[in-house]
């Protein structure tokens, strides 16, 4: 008997999901704001229910067949109009109590419905600022503290803290992707293309994941009792910038790339901008995973400077990469990056 799955937020990686789902055979639905989007998705083969889920407004009912999986792979950054702390929160409450509304629905054989498992797309940027020089980056792993400085990351730990709270360990999986690249999202090569100068520390590390490699885990964790509730999702092997966008410009016979005297996290003033006021301090609440609070500091040039492993995630899922550096990557991209 095939899976349903249900997809929230069916962008760059939920669409490649569904696209794998189906291929099994899977029955795929889809959550989506609009009307255009959704007569895309059924162009797809995914059937679209459209709502909002920050909007307390319940869609209709789901089709009377149990759940394997509920995939939550939206957006990070918060709409207008919603502080970034809650801003997933809020979504998964909502989805929650669509969901609990329907569990008296029951299967065609009359057999109660089963619980799905819940899949939550995070991202490595909930880690806490580092005070590592980029010689020295450390590595950060599923123990490694949290403490998010951007608007999305802070949603993205919001909607880890309402899953750890609110469901059972068996019925959810956290992955925390790092920077996803794939086809038509080959970070930075206009700039280089374009010899803008890039604002970032060519010593610092990236962390990456071809979106390929990214649905594999998705899939595995979807499908399989998992070990663990937590998992990094990187490809283990974090290039410096420099190694990343001379690559680059190499492979496309592009000018060497121009680095100015910029950081990539934004100094003070410009968190102030981008923050609502209750985060426009310019420092970072750091906790551990047990929640205890562990300092609070300012914001850094090196803040964003750190390796993040996938030990665990390789481990205890025995995954196998298909593009375990950046180079086998972009290699089968750069034909057409857009």
């Amino acid at each position: 008997m095939k899976s349903v799955r249900l997809i929230v937020g069916c962008g760059y990686v939920g669409i490649r999901v569904a696209s794998r789902w189906l291929a099994n055979g899977d029955r795929v639905l889809a959550i989506t704001r609009t009307e255009e989007r959704a007569a895309e998705l059924r162009m797809a083969g995914i059937e679209p229910i459209v709502w909002n889920w920050l909007s307390r407004e319940l869609p209709a009912e789901l089709p009377p067949v149990p759940l394997a999986t509920i995939l939550i792979a939206v957006s990070h950054s918060p709409p207008p109009g919603h502080l970034p702390e809650t801003a997933h929160a809020v979504g998964l409450e909502n989805l929650w109590c669509w969901m609990r509304s329907q569990e008296v629905a029951v299967s065609p054989s009359g057999s109660a419905r089963a619980k799905p498992r819940w899949v939550y797309l995070s991202t490595t940027g909930v880690f806490a600022p580092t005070e590592s020089t980029a010689q020295e980056a450390e590595w950060v792993d599923e123990s490694s503290a949290v403490g998010p400085v951007r608007p999305g990351s802070i949603a993205a730990l919001g909607g880890e803290d309402w899953i750890n709270n609110s469901l059972c360990e068996e019925d959810r999986v956290i992955l925390r992707p790092a920077g996803i690249y794939g086809p038509g999202r080959v970070p930075r090569w206009q700039a280089i293309r374009d010899q803008k100068p890039l604002e970032v520390d060519p010593a610092s590390y990236l962390n990456l994941i071809h979106v390929d490699d990214l649905v594999t885990a998705i899939l595995a964790v979807a499908d399989q009792p998992a070990p663990s509730a937590l998992y990094c999702v990187s490809d283990g092997n974090s290039p410096t910038r420099q190694e990343y966008y001379e690559w680059i410009s190499q492979w496309m016979g592009l000018p060497r790339p121009v680095f100015s005297q910029g950081r990539e996290l934004p100094n003070r003033a410009s968190l102030r901008r981008a923050l609502p006021t209750e985060f426009a301090t310019g420092e970072s609440m750091t906790r551990t995973q047990d929640g205890a609070s562990i300092n609070n500091r300012p914001v850094s040039r090196s803040d964003s400077n750190k390796r993040v492993s996938n030990r665990k995630l390789v481990a205890e899922l025995n995954l196998q990469f298909q593009y375990p550096t950046f180079r086998q990557g972009l290699h089968s991209l750069m034909q057409h990056p857009q």
